[in-house]
């Protein structure tokens, strides 16, 4: 096959096309899973249900937007407005997922509210503050001025957002080494739960080292695979979490099976 006959010739090397590809599909399928599992099972009256829904379709829709926009399907400036908002949608509700579950291994709430605080503070802050400059720096007559400027700022966003879900990772890894010490928090079942919690701290480990990976796919500047890896990370942590959350809220003392996904 002639590459130079392909559509996304003028775009991006075959090879890179293909990884994004693989990145996306990662993304689809994966938040897809999470959606229908969600919506057949979940009780729909919770945070957690809430905000794994709008992180699941925030993942599918950005992913569906960057794809249309990069293969010039749809080149217009509603794209580019859609494309920011969808962003801000799934990793804002990525990281209130893990705090919809922080409170079953934490053993003071004042912490939990500091995280929530944080959560508000980052979404205004560099979330939408993200969206604002993305949508004015893209726009056709304000790239020239603004466009470095929006990228130094993606740099500095991303970031934000790795320490923010670094701590929130933290905290999880922290207060369930406390219960693993804790014989009266492990319930009836300790071996059971003591497998559990550690499968938890290996779940956040997990999140870390993608995070790590995404912090430096940005940095090496490999603009055009970062939005297509970002998804696929961000669906992978979500589908993870997924899992361990609804175990962990499952098996610990005092929980309901009718709150579990």
């Amino acid at each position: 096959v002639d590459n130079d006959a392909l559509p996304t010739h003028n775009i991006t090397p075959l090879p890179t096309a293909m990884t994004a590809a693989a990145f996306l599909g990662i993304a689809w399928y994966l938040s897809v899973e999470v959606s229908v599992r969600l919506l057949s099972r979940a009780t729909r009256s919770s945070l957690y249900f809430w905000s794994c829904l709008a992180c699941s379709w925030g993942i599918i829709t950005h992913a569906v937007l960057i794809v249309l926009l990069d293969f010039k399907i749809w080149e217009s400036y509603g794209a580019i407005v859609l494309i920011h908002l969808t962003w801000w949608t799934y990793v804002v509700s990525q990281s209130v997922v893990l705090y919809s579950r922080l409170n079953l291994v934490l053993q003071r709430l004042e912490t939990g509210r500091y995280v929530l605080y944080m959560i508000l503070v980052n979404s205004v802050v560099f979330g939408l503050g993200t969206v604002v400059l993305g949508m004015v720096a893209r726009h056709p007559s304000m790239v020239a001025n603004l466009g470095r400027a929006n990228l130094i700022w993606d740099r500095i966003e991303l970031a934000a957002f790795f320490l923010q879900e670094t701590l929130i990772s933290l905290l999880y890894i922290r207060s369930t080494a406390q219960h693993l010490h804790n014989v009266a928090l492990l319930g009836t079942n300790a071996r059971t739960t003591r497998r559990l919690l550690r499968h938890l701290i290996g779940v956040n480990v997990f999140i870390i080292l993608l995070d790590c990976s995404l912090i430096g796919l940005c940095y090496a500047g490999f603009f055009f695979l970062q939005g297509y890896y970002k998804a696929a990370v961000y669906a992978v942590k979500l589908r993870t979490e997924f899992t361990i959350l609804n175990q962990l809220r499952s098996s610990l003392p005092g929980s309901s099976e009718h709150e579990s996904a």
